[in-house]
């Protein structure tokens, strides 16, 4: 008898037999595509030209969004930065992993024996790279280079200042590393990260092998520090701080235009494949607010709120995705991960199951719905999303100690004001039940409190 999980795994490996051949049927094409992932740390759902924000411009992810495919409705499965990395870097609910809140200096990290898409990639024939924030485990074999990655250039950390104070201690001012040693990096750090990626895809100009690159900011993340260079082009913001929070996210859509310009340079673009998301909502009253906007959503950062979790999400690649497409189903990070691997033709290990689908199928109209539910979970907070209904246990506002429970029609009620709960009492217990069904299906309910910072064995 063919066991379900079987079955899962024939599927994944015919649909990315499929998308392969489809893509050299087209062009003769015989080498995978290149990746490129793309995260910004903090950013406002807001706060891009793409989502209609008038005081930043940001041309180059607008061009980003322009050239490809616009995910209106695309989360992430963490509300806060560690968590949601992981599940992009597994393609797993992070919670599977150990990963329930943001990893604190000498915590050991995520569960290093899990596969990472790097490694899948590396062990497939990908040249692998990191540039920018990990945060994902700072012991030995947690690191970058043991999780997959050729080359390493960033910190190991939550955050760093971004102009490097040569005598500073802690974690915001640990030494920026090249692979295993420090750099001595003294660059405005969102313009070295910028310039080092575009160095690393310059090298794959003639290279044999596809690359995968994760370039991962920690922009627009605290502490707001820019240079006067990019200061001076919003002097016309009378808020300081919000000021300084279009300077550093301009330095960001800078970065990431050299960046781009590199892969047009080396002729790769049309066999790249570029992601980008923020790997949470802006942090608008807690979490290290920097100025952010998530307009029209409610809540921000380390809230299970529309702010906290829905952010900018784009994909694009070049003659393969049809430029200008808006797709308004929802989508999550794991989601890239997981079309990645079928792309490559790599099929997930069996031991470590992937909660991720492969967005081809839905992006050229043969499927409609890659999630019919989604779920969150942080600290006491809580949501569930099942088609234009939401139902979320999250702060009602910034004093709040105690989240409270709420029913939200999406498809009416972006910002979340309207709570129908009190008039839809069965609605409201069905998606409960559903909540807890999945939260038990990945192991939630079994985390110890060591691995709990937030307490998410409280009850809904």
């Amino acid at each position: 008898m063919t066991t379900p999980r079987k079955n899962q795994r024939a599927l994944f490996t015919i649909t990315a037999l499929f998308a392969l051949s489809t893509l050299h049927a087209a062009d003769g094409l015989s080498k995978r595509p290149n990746i490129l992932f793309i995260v910004a740390d903090d950013m406002g759902y807001a706060d891009c030209g793409a989502h209609g924000c008038s005081d930043i411009p940001t041309p180059n992810l607008d061009a980003l969004a322009a050239g490809g495919i616009r995910f209106t409705d695309g989360y992430v499965t963490g509300t806060v930065c560690s968590p949601s990395r992981a599940a992009l870097m597994t393609a797993r609910y992070h919670q599977r992993d150990g990963v329930s809140d943001w990893i604190p200096p000498g915590h050991p990290g995520m569960n290093a024996d899990v596969p990472t898409v790097a490694g899948y990639l590396q062990k497939s024939g990908y040249h692998t790279a990191l540039v920018g924030k990990w945060h994902l485990g700072e012991h030995e074999q947690c690191q970058p280079l043991k999780r997959g990655f050729d080359e390493f250039s960033g910190f190991l950390g939550g955050g760093h200042q971004y102009i490097i104070q040569p005598n500073g201690k802690g974690e915001y001012n640990a030494p920026i590393l090249r692979n295993l040693e420090p750099s001595g990096e003294k660059r405005y750090l969102t313009e070295a990260f910028g310039d080092e990626a575009a160095a690393f895809i310059a090298h794959q100009r003639d290279a044999t092998n596809p690359f995968f690159l994760y370039l991962a900011f920690n922009a627009v993340h605290t502490p707001l520090q820019a240079t006067e260079k990019y200061l001076q082009k919003f002097a016309g913001i009378a808020d300081t701080r919000r000021r300084t929070y279009a300077a550093m996210l301009s330095a960001m859509d800078e970065a990431i235009g050299r960046v781009l310009n590199a892969v047009r340079e080396t002729g790769l673009e049309e066999n790249t494949l570029i992601c980008f998301i923020s790997d949470n909502g802006g942090p608008i009253t807690r979490n290290a607010p920097n100025a952010s906007l998530n307009t029209p959503l409610r809540g921000g950062k380390g809230e299970t709120w529309e702010g906290g979790i829905r952010v900018p999400f784009f994909l694009k690649w070049k003659g393969r995705l049809k430029a200008g497409t808006t797709f308004t189903q929802p989508v999550i990070q794991m989601d890239i991960t997981a079309t990645v691997l079928a792309l490559a033709g790599v099929e997930p290990d069996v031991k470590w199951p992937i909660d991720g689908v492969n967005l081809l199928p839905f992006l050229n109209g043969d499927k409609t719905t890659p999630h019919p539910m989604l779920c969150w979970e942080y600290g006491p907070q809580w949501a569930i999303r099942e088609g234009q209904w939401k139902l979320t246990f999250a702060m009602p506002d910034k004093d709040a100690k105690t989240p409270v429970l709420g029913l939200y029609d999406l498809s009416q009620d972006i910002g979340e004001t309207h709570n129908l709960a009190p008039d839809q009492p069965e609605r409201v217990k069905q998606l409960q039940a559903d909540w807890t069904k999945w939260r038990k299906s990945i192991g939630g309910d079994k985390l110890p409190p060591k691995e709990n910072l937030k307490g998410v064995n409280a009850s809904p």
